[in-house]
C-alpha cells in the first residue's frame, strides 16, 4: 500500500480533491484506536477553538451552535446525535458563508501561448468579507471533520458487522 501512494503522489498532480483523497486514505489505513483517539482530539478541539462570536449572527443562533458543539465535543463523536450536528453546524456555516460574499471575479488559470494565444480555463471565484473568509476556513475544517466522523463510523459498524458473523 505504501509503493502505491507513493507512486500515486508522484503520478498525479496534487489538487485539493487528490489531497483530500489522500488524507482519507491515511483514516482508512490508520488502526482504529488511533483514528477514534484523533476524531475525540479533534472534536474537543473545534468545540475550544472555533470562534462562535464571529461565526454567528444573532444570540439564539450562538445558543443553537454552542449546543451543536457540546454534542459534537461529547463522549461518543461517532454516534448519530454527533453525526447529525455536525451536518447542521456546515449548514449552518455554509448559510453564513453566502451572505458574506461580496461578489465574483472571473479569474484565468493557464498560460499565454506566442502561437494561440491564451490557453487554460476562467473560473468564476467567489469574493468573501473578513468574516466570510474566517467562516469559509471553519467550514473546511469542519468538513474534513464530518469526513473523519464519517470514516470512523463506517469503521466501527464494519468492524461489528465482521465480529457478528464470526461469532455466531
Amino acid at each position: 500500500m505504501g509503493r502505491f501512494l507513493k507512486a500515486l503522489r508522484c503520478a498525479v498532480p496534487v489538487t485539493d480533491f487528490w489531497r483530500d483523497w489522500m488524507n482519507d486514505i491515511r483514516l482508512y489505513v490508520m488502526p482504529i484506536e488511533e483514528l477514534a483517539a484523533r476524531t475525540i482530539v479533534a472534536c474537543r478541539a473545534l468545540a475550544e477553538d472555533l470562534p462562535v462570536n464571529l461565526l454567528c449572527s444573532d444570540a439564539h443562533q450562538h445558543r443553537h451552535i454552542r449546543g451543536l458543539l457540546n454534542d459534537i465535543s461529547g463522549d461518543d463523536p461517532a454516534g448519530p446525535r454527533a453525526l447529525q450536528s455536525v451536518g447542521l453546524l456546515a449548514d449552518i456555516l455554509r448559510a453564513e458563508r453566502e451572505t458574506e460574499t461580496l461578489g465574483y471575479e472571473d479569474v484565468f488559470e493557464g498560460e499565454n501561448d506566442p502561437e494561440y494565444g491564451a490557453t487554460g480555463a476562467v473560473y468564476r471565484h467567489r469574493v468573501l468579507s473578513d468574516r466570510g473568509e474566517a467562516i469559509e476556513v471553519w467550514s473546511n475544517k469542519l468538513l474534513y471533520l464530518a469526513r473523519m466522523v464519517r470514516i470512523l463510523d463506517a469503521r466501527l459498524r464494519g468492524e461489528r458487522m465482521v465480529n457478528r458473523r464470526f461469532a455466531g
